[in-house]
């Protein structure tokens, strides 16, 4: 079934529903989240990966090679290691030296190339690469976990889930650039078919191979501490790596970035709304197996959240909050289940009920819904190619403009701008983070380049000025007495055609919380164990229950990470 079709459409929750805020606090990740997505592509496609470099010093200094074969193209993953003072190591853009740097190439690697990405991976934004060189990334070492894990596995023993706590990482990563940035690849660049055509499928296959390499390297690290010591190593057993992810955090950067591509969100709303649609509209008899399936993941979803309470998760729901709430949406499944009803819509009564407790409820059971959604993988893929907006159009009348506003903007007049607290903020770019960045505009110095993220404040001037010109005006004869509006009129053109072209919030608000918005951005990713440490960056972790790369390439990939649970026989 084409879930993109009218019937569907039509069943899709509204836009004042997906977009905002409060919904978006509740995101978690779903089968179609790029990570899964990428590893299910390699996996049956049995990617090959080769360790072909491990040349490192007993610290873990060093250059690793890893080489992929993905469906007949080779590409190489390599990365020069060094161990930094922890003064020195920052999770912030601009900090100057990593404890890893690596690049994800095509082709074949040369002495030259090697030596060229030798010079420009290590600084990263300030060198610049040939252009089939992918990705540019790099990560830094946890003082907590890195050393500790070392120091367990060359004593002989695996680590102590308690003393990981309920982040498990080796490294942190801080970036992943791609598509053009200081001469990468771009994404059209890649040939139809190429398994890296998929935006984001690069960034996560970087991703997956930093965080393999964070297991070699702390294997390797324990090896030289077990032959100092006089001891004998042991591995990470199988547990331990698939439950160790990718540490990483995420400001403010990423918030302007759906106010930029608004195709983009819609794209990435539909991800998640086309598949939920479908399942919920289903009719099911109480013995049917998909029940069964529900009922086992709201189980796994309890257990996983009971070893998440050590979690810092302000101001989202804490675990223990939730878990009560997956437990009666088990209670009311499992009364159906036991009875003797026809088939019914249960999974949409469900939904309604989680939405009446919590967004994290209604959030966390709507990924679950979509696990049953296996058909609708290959579509997913080819939403994430968004076609470039649509041109501006001119010669459009005054009145068609106006009715698109009505149509799609109406929830911008919930917004009073005669009062200074609806634009307390203002956004623009730092020089000093090199990155977007928020302040209250009280303290805006003369000058200041202020970013258009006030798409509300833009869409009520616009509103206001369009109801003083005669309807037939063309658009382009009004912009020419009222130049100040041209941005906030593309938009509404530019969105005419998308079911979720712009978040309804408005981002000067004194109450806006940039997390709902990142939270949304990274469970897309694939990224879980949402901890804020303020109200504008978060910490999260990647990968964590994946597969590793010997599994991947057997074919292996059960795709049942979606809530990874700690080793067992460890203490929680």
């Amino acid at each position: 079934m084409n879930l993109t079709d009218e019937k569907t459409r039509c069943d899709l929750r509204t836009p004042d529903a997906v977009l905002c805020g409060s919904d978006m606090n509740g995101a978690w990740g779903t089968r179609h989240s790029f990570a899964r997505t990428m590893l299910r592509r390699a996996a049956s496609h049995q990617w090959q990966v080769a360790k072909t470099r491990l040349d490192l010093d007993e610290l873990g200094r060093g250059t690793v090679v890893f080489t992929i074969d993905a469906e007949g193209h080779e590409l190489k993953f390599i990365a020069f290691c060094q161990t930094l003072e922890e003064s020195e190591r920052t999770d912030r853009v601009i900090a100057n030296a990593w404890d890893v740097t690596a690049a994800l190439v095509e082709g074949e690697l040369t002495p030259e190339r090697e030596a060229s990405l030798r010079r420009n991976i290590p600084v990263q934004e300030k060198g610049r690469t040939d252009p089939e060189t992918i990705i540019m990334t790099r990560a830094n070492r946890s003082a907590r976990f890195f050393d500790y894990v070392s120091d367990c596995l060359a004593s002989g023993s695996q680590p102590d889930v308690g003393t990981i706590g309920p982040s498990p990482y080796l490294i942190r990563s801080t970036a992943f650039y791609g598509n053009g940035k200081f001469g990468l690849k771009e994404l059209s660049a890649f040939t139809a078919g190429h398994p890296l055509a998929v935006p984001y499928r690069s960034q996560m296959l970087a991703a997956w191979l930093m965080r393999e390499l964070s297991m070699d390297l702390v294997e390797h690290v324990a090896r030289a501490k077990a032959r100092e010591a006089g001891t004998v190593a042991v591995p990470l057993d199988d547990a331990w790596g698939r439950y160790l992810g990718l540490g990483n955090a995420t400001g403010l950067g990423m918030v302007p970035f759906f106010v930029n591509h608004p195709g983009y969100l819609d794209a990435w709303c539909k991800l998640r709304e086309l598949p939920l649609a479908t399942a919920l509209a289903a009719d099911y008899a109480p013995d049917h197996s998909d029940l069964a399936r529900i009922d086992g993941l709201l189980e796994k979803a309890d257990r996983h959240l009971a070893e998440k309470s050590g979690l810092k998760t302000t101001p989202f729901l804490s675990t223990e909050e939730i878990r009560p709430q997956l437990r009666r949406l088990r209670s009311e499944l499992r009364a159906f289940m036991a009875s003797d009803r026809k088939g019914e819509p249960v999974l949409a009564r469900l939904h309604e009920l989680a939405a009446g407790l919590s967004p994290e409820a209604r959030g966390l059971f709507a990924s679950i819904v979509i696990e049953l959604r296996e058909d609708f993988d290959e579509e997913a893929d080819a939403l994430l190619t968004v076609a470039a907006p649509r041109p501006f159009d001119p010669a459009m009348p005054c009145r068609e403009l106006q009715n698109l506003v009505k149509e799609n903007y109406g929830w911008c007049g919930n917004y009073d701008f005669a009062a200074p607290e609806r634009s307390s903020y203002y956004w623009y770019s730092s020089a000093d983070s090199e990155e977007p960045r928020r302040a209250l505009r009280g303290g805006m110095a003369a000058g200041t380049v202020e970013h258009c993220t006030d798409i509300a404040r833009r869409i009520n001037a616009l509103t206001a000025a369009l109801g003083a010109v005669p309807a037939l005006t063309c658009v382009g004869e009004f912009l020419v007495a009222h130049p100040g509006h041209r941005f906030a009129a593309e938009r509404v053109q530019q969105t005419k055609d998308y079911e979720y072209g712009d978040l309804q919030d408005n981002l000067l608000d004194a109450q806006f919380l940039p997390l709902s918005t990142q939270r949304f951005q990274l469970a897309t990713y694939g990224m879980n164990n949402f901890s804020p440490q303020s109200t504008d960056w978060v910490r999260v972790t990647l990968f964590s229950g994946a597969p590793r790369v010997a599994e991947v390439m057997n074919g292996r990939d059960d795709d049942d990470w979606l809530f990874p649970l700690a080793p067992e026989g460890q203490s929680k």
